[in-house]
Protein backbone atom coordinates (compact mmCIF):
# COMPACT_ATOMS: atom_id res chain seq x y z
CA UNK A 1 0.00 0.00 0.00
CA UNK A 2 1.12 3.66 -0.99
CA UNK A 3 1.50 6.40 0.90
CA UNK A 4 2.30 9.95 -0.77
CA UNK A 5 3.71 12.74 1.03
CA UNK A 6 3.47 16.22 -1.43
CA UNK A 7 5.48 18.81 0.58
CA UNK A 8 6.97 22.23 -0.16
CA UNK A 9 10.44 23.72 1.59
CA UNK A 10 12.25 26.32 0.63
CA UNK A 11 15.37 25.83 3.29
CA UNK A 12 15.34 21.95 3.22
CA UNK A 13 14.13 21.49 6.92
CA UNK A 14 10.25 20.44 5.39
CA UNK A 15 11.81 17.95 2.77
CA UNK A 16 13.98 16.63 5.98
CA UNK A 17 10.83 16.42 8.26
CA UNK A 18 9.03 14.55 5.57
CA UNK A 19 11.85 11.98 4.92
CA UNK A 20 11.13 11.19 8.64
CA UNK A 21 7.74 10.75 8.10
CA UNK A 22 9.02 8.52 5.27
CA UNK A 23 10.97 6.41 8.20
CA UNK A 24 7.52 5.76 9.78
CA UNK A 25 5.60 4.74 7.05
CA UNK A 26 8.51 2.00 5.93
CA UNK A 27 8.39 0.52 9.59
CA UNK A 28 4.52 -0.29 9.11
CA UNK A 29 4.17 -3.90 7.14
CA UNK A 30 3.80 -3.13 3.36
CA UNK A 31 3.58 0.32 3.01
CA UNK A 32 5.70 2.14 0.77
CA UNK A 33 6.37 5.96 0.87
CA UNK A 34 6.30 8.25 -1.97
CA UNK A 35 7.75 11.68 -1.98
CA UNK A 36 5.70 14.46 -3.82
CA UNK A 37 8.15 18.16 -3.74
CA UNK A 38 5.62 21.21 -5.12
CA UNK A 39 8.80 22.07 -6.55
CA UNK A 40 9.39 19.75 -9.31
CA UNK A 41 5.16 18.69 -9.98
CA UNK A 42 5.25 20.15 -13.37
CA UNK A 43 8.48 18.31 -14.36
CA UNK A 44 7.32 14.96 -13.45
CA UNK A 45 3.14 15.30 -13.36
CA UNK A 46 2.44 12.19 -15.10
CA UNK A 47 4.49 10.28 -12.46
CA UNK A 48 3.53 11.41 -9.32
CA UNK A 49 -0.41 11.70 -10.47
CA UNK A 50 0.09 8.04 -11.20
CA UNK A 51 1.66 8.13 -7.73
CA UNK A 52 -1.58 9.55 -6.05
CA UNK A 53 -3.96 7.68 -7.51
CA UNK A 54 -2.64 4.54 -6.35
CA UNK A 55 -1.58 6.10 -2.73
CA UNK A 56 -4.46 5.06 0.11
CA UNK A 57 -3.60 8.21 2.10
CA UNK A 58 -1.49 11.51 0.97
CA UNK A 59 0.07 14.11 4.00
CA UNK A 60 1.03 17.42 3.10
CA UNK A 61 3.47 19.57 4.44
CA UNK A 62 4.73 23.23 4.87
CA UNK A 63 6.75 25.77 6.20
CA UNK A 64 5.04 27.92 8.82
CA UNK A 65 4.83 31.20 6.76
CA UNK A 66 2.45 34.06 8.42
CA UNK A 67 0.43 31.08 10.17
CA UNK A 68 -0.42 29.78 7.09
CA UNK A 69 1.14 27.39 4.92
CA UNK A 70 3.30 28.18 2.01
CA UNK A 71 1.75 29.54 -1.06
CA UNK A 72 3.43 27.13 -3.14
CA UNK A 73 1.28 24.28 -1.19
CA UNK A 74 -2.12 26.81 -1.46
CA UNK A 75 -1.65 26.99 -5.12
CA UNK A 76 -1.16 23.33 -5.14
CA UNK A 77 -4.07 22.06 -3.71
CA UNK A 78 -6.04 24.87 -5.65
CA UNK A 79 -5.02 23.21 -8.90
CA UNK A 80 -4.76 19.89 -7.51
CA UNK A 81 -4.93 17.05 -10.69
CA UNK A 82 -6.00 14.49 -8.98
CA UNK A 83 -9.22 13.27 -7.34
CA UNK A 84 -8.65 13.08 -3.20
CA UNK A 85 -11.98 11.83 -2.15
CA UNK A 86 -11.47 9.18 -0.01
CA UNK A 87 -8.19 8.44 0.70
CA UNK A 88 -7.18 9.62 4.21
CA UNK A 89 -5.56 12.97 4.09
CA UNK A 90 -3.00 14.44 7.20
CA UNK A 91 -0.76 17.03 7.24
CA UNK A 92 2.96 18.71 9.29
CA UNK A 93 4.56 21.81 9.50
CA UNK A 94 7.78 23.37 9.70
CA UNK A 95 8.48 26.61 11.64
CA UNK A 96 10.72 29.01 12.98
CA UNK A 97 8.63 29.53 16.16
CA UNK A 98 6.90 26.55 18.14
CA UNK A 99 3.76 29.63 18.94
CA UNK A 100 0.79 29.35 17.15
CA UNK A 101 2.16 29.99 13.44
CA UNK A 102 2.40 25.98 12.54
CA UNK A 103 -0.56 24.99 13.94
CA UNK A 104 -3.04 26.81 12.31
CA UNK A 105 -1.23 26.17 8.98
CA UNK A 106 -1.91 22.46 9.61
CA UNK A 107 -5.60 23.08 10.31
CA UNK A 108 -5.59 24.96 7.19
CA UNK A 109 -4.28 21.95 5.19
CA UNK A 110 -7.23 20.09 7.09
CA UNK A 111 -9.55 22.60 6.07
CA UNK A 112 -8.77 22.23 2.40
CA UNK A 113 -8.54 18.41 2.81
CA UNK A 114 -12.18 17.87 4.05
CA UNK A 115 -13.70 20.19 1.17
CA UNK A 116 -11.72 17.85 -1.03
CA UNK A 117 -13.67 14.71 0.68
CA UNK A 118 -10.95 13.46 2.25
CA UNK A 119 -10.78 11.67 5.41
CA UNK A 120 -8.76 13.39 7.98
CA UNK A 121 -6.35 11.61 10.28
CA UNK A 122 -4.69 13.57 13.40
CA UNK A 123 -4.09 10.67 15.86
CA UNK A 124 -5.01 13.59 18.55
CA UNK A 125 -4.28 12.34 21.89
CA UNK A 126 -6.38 8.94 21.25
CA UNK A 127 -3.12 7.24 20.88
CA UNK A 128 -1.12 8.49 23.97
CA UNK A 129 2.04 9.53 24.38
CA UNK A 130 3.72 11.09 22.36
CA UNK A 131 0.13 12.87 22.15
CA UNK A 132 0.50 14.88 18.47
CA UNK A 133 -2.43 16.47 18.05
CA UNK A 134 -2.95 17.87 14.06
CA UNK A 135 0.27 16.86 12.82
CA UNK A 136 3.57 17.32 13.62
CA UNK A 137 5.31 20.29 14.18
CA UNK A 138 9.09 21.24 14.12
CA UNK A 139 10.40 24.12 15.03
CA UNK A 140 13.84 26.58 14.75
CA UNK A 141 17.12 26.07 13.12
CA UNK A 142 17.77 22.68 15.61
CA UNK A 143 14.41 21.36 14.26
CA UNK A 144 12.77 20.75 18.09
CA UNK A 145 10.38 18.09 17.84
CA UNK A 146 11.51 16.34 14.44
CA UNK A 147 10.97 12.87 16.93
CA UNK A 148 7.65 13.24 16.68
CA UNK A 149 7.74 12.83 12.48
CA UNK A 150 8.82 8.83 12.10
CA UNK A 151 5.82 8.25 14.99
CA UNK A 152 3.53 10.11 13.17
CA UNK A 153 4.42 8.49 9.82
CA UNK A 154 3.57 4.93 11.75
CA UNK A 155 0.26 6.11 12.97
CA UNK A 156 -0.88 7.01 9.89
CA UNK A 157 0.05 4.15 8.20
CA UNK A 158 -1.31 2.13 10.35
CA UNK A 159 -4.77 3.74 10.34
CA UNK A 160 -4.24 3.43 6.58
CA UNK A 161 -3.65 0.01 6.20
CA UNK A 162 -6.75 -0.37 9.11
CA UNK A 163 -8.92 1.28 6.72
CA UNK A 164 -7.98 0.15 3.34
CA UNK A 165 -6.61 -3.56 3.43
Amino acid sequence: MKISIVYHSSTGRTEAAAKEIVKGIEAVEDMEAVLIPVSSFSEKKDEYVKELQESAGVLFGTPDYYAAESWQLKQWLDTCPVSLGGKLGGAFATSNVPQGGPVMAIESILTQLLVKGMLVYSGGTSLGKPNIHLGPVCTGPEMTGMDLFPVFGQRFASKAAELFR
